[in-house]
């Protein structure tokens, strides 16, 4: 892998970001479904900063920061942190292409948020498709707890509420 850069994303960086998204949608299915916007999808309202991974100029992984109210079991991670939902960051859109995986990319893009200015000292969370994949494995080596468990809010393409995780940072 040649030389990885972080970088805050900005509009410039997201037909590249929307390429790889592709990548990792075909590759592995998320996100579930393909959205519509995705720019739209990358930019929400509730996006509190976002950061790329380049190497060589090509975006290579992507994370982002929103509010924390759309986590699935929010107020358990919220009452587990001891701060309100508004004291709780929500890592999303975390993603690395297909072939730059194995590289750490996604360890050093979470390690990229946590050190984050617009974190302005709220507690980080996350959640995830419990399915035992590579994401969870992640969340799990890299010492994230987890909280609460439970089927999504929303529906996958089948009609199922998938099972979800939610994960409170260690730092």
């Amino acid at each position: 892998m040649p030389d990885l850069l972080i970088a805050q994303r900005h509009s410039a960086h997201l037909d590249r970001v929307v390429e790889a998204l592709r990548q990792v949608h075909e590759s592995d299915g998320y996100p579930m479904v393909w959205p519509e916007d995705p720019v739209a999808w990358l930019t929400p309202e509730r996006s509190i900063g976002a950061w790329v991974a380049l190497a060589d100029g090509a975006v290579v992984g992507h994370v982002m920061l929103v509010a924390a109210d759309g986590v699935e079991q929010v107020d358990q991670l919220a009452e587990t942190a001891g701060v309100s939902v508004a004291g709780l960051a929500a890592v999303s859109r975390l993603f690395v292409t297909p072939k730059a995986r194995g590289s750490r990319i996604a360890s050093t893009l979470l390690e990229r948020v946590e050190d984050a200015p617009t974190r302005r000292g709220r507690r980080l969370v996350l959640d995830v498709v419990d399915d035992g994949g590579p994401a969870v494995r992640l969340y799990d080596r890299l010492g994230w707890r987890r909280v609460a468990t439970g089927p999504a809010a929303w529906t996958a393409p089948d009609g199922t509420h998938p099972p979800t995780a939610s994960y409170l940072c260690p730092r």
